[in-house]
């Protein structure tokens, strides 16, 4: 199921999208999708479609912890965990929407990621119910997500709270695929409709499940919080007037840069 968050007048509503991936015709309103993921099921539909003319997309999870992975085990000779940082729920925007590009911040770079939306409280971080093994029994779905960095800024801000952190700095969408699998999914990057990078899931030196696994040892992860799933080789420099297309799977998330 593709599971969106759409603005309908002054309704925000869950909604499923009816129509292939790159023309979808109608969102079918549906259910609390993590109270339905909660009982073991899909979400039921509860109205009519809407045509999607009539409804504007939103960011399709509203995490309250957003959660960035660095992928770094370090050097052989000083081997290293997981790098993990939060990120600010503030900077999630959604597809298609511009993002204006700061022009007083150096280099600017785009990454394509696969963003984990999870489906189900992940315990506590003392003794976490998800783990390596299980982990996808906690996600509700994938998304994609625009990782906008500002890499110049690393010099003086080592924390990522400057390159990374800014309005509009994390894209997020269209919709949550809750069919795709978090091992092996395909990964690119675009510009202006040119690609330039080529990934996957399984070219990831710390894979998904255990990046979810090490967030969940120090964090409690909930329903609809996001865990971006880190970029890589599928980086790339970036202006403003260009436009960034992140795809995962079947999902294309396009950013306007301004």
């Amino acid at each position: 199921m593709r599971i969106a968050r759409v603005a309908v007048g002054d309704a925000v509503l869950h909604v499923r999208a009816d129509g292939v991936a790159a023309a979808v015709v109608a969102w079918v309103p549906i259910e609390d999708p993590y109270l339905a993921r909660g009982e073991g099921r899909l979400p039921a539909d509860i109205g009519a479609p809407i045509p999607s003319a009539e409804a504007r997309l939103l960011p399709p999870a509203v995490p309250t912890v957003l959660v960035g992975i660095a992928q770094n085990r370090g050097s052989t000779d000083r081997p290293l965990p997981v790098q993990a940082w939060l990120k600010s729920p503030r900077s999630v925007v959604a597809h298609g929407e511009p993002v204006r590009v700061r022009r007083d911040a150096g280099r600017l770079v785009v990454e394509a990621e696969i963003a984990i939306v999870i489906g189900a409280d992940t315990g506590d971080p003392a003794s976490p119910l998800l783990d390596e093994r299980n982990a996808h029994e906690f996600v509700l779905g994938v998304t994609a997500v625009d990782d906008i960095s500002y890499p110049d800024r690393v010099e003086l801000d080592e924390r990522n709270f400057e390159s990374k952190g800014g309005d509009g700095s994390t894209p997020l969408g269209p919709w949550i695929d809750t069919d795709a699998s978090i091992d092996h999914l395909p990964l690119a990057l675009e510009l202006d409709g040119e690609r330039v990078r080529d990934s996957s899931a399984s070219a990831m030196p710390v894979p998904v499940r255990e990046s979810l696994a090490y967030v969940a040892r120090w964090v409690r992860l909930g329903p609809g919080d996001v865990v971006m799933a880190g970029a890589p080789l599928s980086n790339h420099a970036a202006h403003p007037g260009q436009t960034a297309t992140v795809v995962v799977g079947d999902l294309r998330l396009e950013t306007p840069l301004r």
